[in-house]
């Protein structure tokens, strides 16, 4: 069903994190661009749509102050394409970072914790999950449950802190989004549904409780909410209803991301079991999900995984402490 293509070299080799890849096309410039996180450093390639150039830039996490100049470690970096802008977004160990989509100028800077406290657990408070909602919101799920909603302009720095939600005990893993609707995760396995209300601020409307595994990714499509869990399980729920549909032992070990192609409903899930598989989700009143390929990537323990093309044509996946994206497009 795929076959593999010529891989693209990072400057430096990707971390153990979840959801470590992230992938931006754009048309207009004629280009797609692939950000992995390595320690304190983004690697971002930006290549041609043909592949004819191939441009690497190193983005650095560094606190803007003159006190911390050490350079923290990063979580996850996702470009999220509002409407009117795209921008790039990292979580580190320090706080909340975003910068213009090709990563050269940092626009905004929100610091998680106070390493000047006393109290070791308001030291540290790292950001994991983002998400895009609505025309201007940017989501991002916090280590200690909340989930800061900031207000990005269409240009300028001129971002704002709005909210922040409160509903998860437990550190965020992954955060998705659909049109006005929010999907939270955490590390006790249990997922929040949030709708954007006509006011502006984002309403709880729904949870599924967990049962004790991460739900380390998360997907959003069409009303079927699709989530990744650390015993390799894929479990499929209905968006309006948060009941569950199905649930498939898709892989041995961890599932590290999943992604979702918007016009097919293809679903793309890695692991660290070094297996990359294409499933197919099926709508109805109790969603279906079905089995369509799986490619082994050896001796990689899979940390990232995204489809290059909206109809799921092609996939990208890296692997830890490996310096290639490797590429997968349909026969």
């Amino acid at each position: 069903m795929y076959r593999k293509e010529k891989p693209l070299p990072l400057k430096s080799s990707a971390s153990s994190l979840t959801n470590n890849l992230t992938v931006f096309i754009s048309p207009e410039k004629g280009s797609m661009s692939y950000a992995v996180v390595h320690k304190s450093v983004v690697n971002v390639i930006s290549s041609s749509l043909d592949g004819s150039t191939v441009t690497n830039r190193q983005v650095v996490c560094k606190e803007p102050s003159a006190v911390q100049q050490n350079t923290p470690m990063v979580i996850q970096a996702k470009w999220i394409s509002l409407p009117t802008r795209t921008v790039l977004v990292l979580t580190s160990l320090r706080g909340i970072q975003m910068f213009e989509s090709d990563g050269s100028a940092m626009i905004y800077w929100h610091a998680l914790g106070d390493p000047s406290s006393s109290d070791t657990q308001d030291q540290t408070n790292y950001g994991r999950g983002i998400a895009g909602v609505g025309d201007s919101f940017i989501c991002v799920g916090t280590q200690i449950g909340e989930i800061h909603v900031f207000n990005v302009p269409a240009k300028g720095t001129n971002i704002m802190l709005k909210e922040s939600l409160v509903g998860h005990k437990h550190p965020i893993c992954d955060l998705t989004s659909g049109p006005n609707k929010l999907i939270s995760s955490d590390e006790q396995g249990n997922i929040f549904i949030w709708s954007l209300q006509p006011n502006g601020s984002l309403k709880q409307t729904g949870s599924v409780m967990g049962k004790g595994v991460p739900c380390s990714s998360l997907v959003l499509w069409n009303d079927i909410i699709v989530g990744g869990y650390g015993d390799g399980q894929l479990r499929v729920y209905c968006a309006k209803t948060a009941k569950l549909a199905a649930t498939v032992n898709a892989h041995a070990r961890w599932v590290n991301a999943i992604d979702v192609a918007p016009e097919t409903g293809r679903i793309l899930s890695v692991s660290e079991d070094t297996f990359a598989k294409v499933w197919q989700l099926k709508e109805g009143n109790l969603p279906e999900i079905e089995y369509k390929y799986s490619e082994s990537v050896t001796d990689l323990q899979l940390v990232g995984g995204q489809f290059i093309q909206k109809g799921g044509r092609g996939f990208c996946v890296t692997g830890y402490d490996n310096s290639d994206i490797t590429f997968f497009v349909q026969n």
